[in-house]
């Protein structure tokens, strides 16, 4: 079995078992790090690599931060994008309030229905905001578990720059 099934078939086992906040902290916590080998897969691998990457002040080393980084990149789609910071501000939600949050409270339920719908549509109108993200977190997870091996083809590699000037 390849290994980014492996990992996504361990993933979904856990998900799906999971309570609410748990599923929003658990999906938030493997996109972050889905991101994290993304970034690590196409960066040049340097000596400061991991200074960026990780550690409290490392400039990439937040959800947020990596989210952008990954779309400036072009490491993530625009729609992607769009749907990881929803699942960020959902995860914040739950992580941030120690009761009353549930994926039928008015600030998730409307984040999630603001998540993109890939599945079949004729399901689409019947689907809670659960499954919404649920639904929304494997694609998500499926497309970044394979996007490590495809932008490890075009890692940037360290570079030496001439120092001279040259006339324009």
């Amino acid at each position: 079995m390849e290994p980014e099934l492996q990992q996504y078939s361990e993933f979904l086992n856990i998900f799906n078992t999971e309570s609410e906040r748990g599923a929003a902290l658990t999906a938030a916590a493997f996109l972050d790090q889905r991101l994290l080998e993304v970034l690590q897969a196409f960066l040049a691998d340097t000596n400061e690599l991991e200074n960026l990457l990780e550690g409290q002040n490392a400039p990439l080393g937040s959800f947020s931060s990596r989210i952008s980084a990954c779309y400036c990149l072009s490491l993530i789609d625009e729609s992607e994008f769009k749907d990881i910071n929803i699942i960020r501000r959902i995860r914040n939600e739950f992580g941030h309030k120690w009761s009353g949050v549930t994926f039928r409270s008015q600030k998730v339920n409307d984040l999630c229905m603001n998540l993109s719908w890939q599945g079949p549509e004729e399901l689409e109108k019947d689907t809670n905001a659960r499954g919404r993200f649920n639904f929304a977190v494997a694609i998500l997870l499926a497309n970044l578990l394979w996007r490590v091996r495809i932008v490890q083809k075009g890692k940037r590699q360290p570079r030496l720059w001439s120092r001279k000037l040259t006339q324009i």
